[in-house]
């Protein structure tokens, strides 16, 4: 018993420091030290999933809080995207419409903003793309950045209250993340392979992005739903929707889940507390340009997008000019039609079955998306806990690799860590009872895979 308490301490400290230096001292160009400390904290994260059930649930909950806490001061070290959230939440306070004007424009012509000596700070870590566009977050994050900005103006402070905000709508979350293993007779001990994922605790508090906070809003919707309480779960599922758009993606499941009159009740619920939420900052004056930043995400960024890659480089070879207009596009369609026949090709058995179905959704859209952050992982790694492919698990891992294009750009080591990534990602997708696998599955006492 001694040495099994020594082993588990020894792993937390060692998760521990390697989330600090990751939190603290990382950089997002330095890949070499980030990857290696985030290799040490998932390898400790492994050790604790492996003995999960030799330890309760509330030790593990514990231990979660603990880590979590960890990064609460820190500058965001791999992603600027929080500044932009700040900047928003500031224009609000200072009674601009968020997406009205781009911060280039308000910084040359509106004096309250230039003169400001925080928005002036907060400008200058917005990244370059960002300063000359609309913002594209939606009410749900809006609001969340309004209670930080509006709060204070001090950097730090505001830092810590979005993070504490985030932190308690991860803990929400996580409730009724484990009422719903417990509804579906899975051990609630396997909520450690989410919540002691360092991808969470690094991209979500570390970095400041939503995907956790959505993922949060959307089990309670899931939860509801299984419950069969349609009002409450459509109105949890219009707020994930209004953190980010991406749970639309998931609403055709839920046809083949339950009977077509229940489907379509709660579809409109669903979309009359979207439509509610989104209108408090949509207003049509400002309609288009929001559509303008949605267009030019899905238009013009390309980040991490391993098949994509692979079918434009093969397209170059037979279309004049910029093979992105057309590949576009294109993975989208097949995208969205892959997405129809996962949900419908064969009825959903089981509240099980569904949440695995959703999860393959969601990995095709991935899959075949032109961007793909590795915090974007974070929504399928939720769903996967109910399946035991390791898949998405090991993806959570070895995407923080896509941090090579900030050491690398477009030159061919970079493109050699993606391919190696989605290697490793194919592999443990769609050969999951492979000897090896179930050699590391068998290590993590997980099972066999049922996805």
């Amino acid at each position: 018993m001694r040495l099994k308490w020594i082993k588990v301490f020894g792993a937390i400290v060692l998760y521990m420091l390697a989330i600090l230096s990751i939190s603290y001292f990382g950089k997002q160009s330095d890949l070499l030290f980030q990857f290696s400390s985030y290799s040490l904290a998932f390898a400790a994260f492994l050790y604790l999933v492996s003995v999960r059930d030799q330890f309760s649930l509330k030790a593990w909950k514990r231990i979660a809080i603990f880590l979590f806490l960890i990064p609460l001061f820190a500058a965001p070290s791999l992603s600027p995207d929080v500044y932009r959230f700040l900047w928003d939440g500031e224009l609000v306070t200072m009674g601009i419409h968020p997406y009205a004007s781009i911060p280039n424009e308000l910084m040359a012509s509106e004096s309250k903003v230039y003169t400001s000596e925080y928005m002036n700070l907060l400008y200058d870590q917005i990244t370059p793309l960002s300063k000359q566009n609309f913002s594209n977050y939606p009410t749900g994050n809006q609001l969340y950045f309004l209670v930080a900005a509006g709060c204070s103006d001090d950097l730090f402070i505001s830092l810590v209250l979005l993070r504490i905000l985030m932190m308690l709508s991860l803990i929400l979350g996580a409730i009724f993340f484990l009422k719903t293993l417990e509804l579906l007779s899975i051990p609630r001990n396997n909520a450690v392979l989410l919540l002691l994922n360092p991808i969470l605790i690094i991209e979500v508090i570390g970095n400041f992005h939503f995907e956790g906070v959505m993922l949060s809003w959307l089990m309670l919707g899931i939860y509801f739903l299984l419950k069969h309480q349609w009002f409450r779960s459509s109105l949890f599922f219009a707020i994930a929707i209004n953190i980010k758009l991406t749970p639309l993606i998931l609403l055709p499941f839920i046809l083949r889940f339950r009977n077509v009159e229940i489907s379509i009740k709660f579809y409109l619920l669903t979309f009359l507390f979207s439509g509610g939420i989104l209108l408090i900052y949509l207003w049509p004056s400002v309609f288009w340009n929001y559509m303008q930043s949605i267009e030019l995400y899905f238009d013009n960024f390309e980040f991490n997008a391993g098949v994509f890659y692979l079918v434009k480089w093969f397209t170059s070879f037979f279309v004049d000019g910029n093979p992105t207009l057309i590949v576009g596009p294109a993975m989208s369609i097949i995208a969205f039609l892959s997405i129809l026949f996962i949900a419908f090709y064969k009825p959903i058995n089981n509240s099980k079955e569904w949440i695995v179905r959703m999860m393959w959704g969601y990995l095709v859209y991935l899959l075949l998306a032109t961007t793909v952050h590795p915090w974007y992982v974070i929504l399928p790694l939720g769903l996967a806990v109910f399946s035991n492919n390791l898949g998405v698990l090991f993806w959570s891992y070895v995407i923080m690799l896509s941090y090579g294009f900030y050491a690398f750009g477009n030159t061919a080591v970079g493109f050699v860590l993606i391919g190696f990534e989605y290697s490793i990602l194919i592999w443990f997708l769609f050969f999951p009872n492979s000897f090896i696998l179930n050699k590391v599955r068998s290590i993590l006492k997980l099972g066999e895979s049922n996805s």
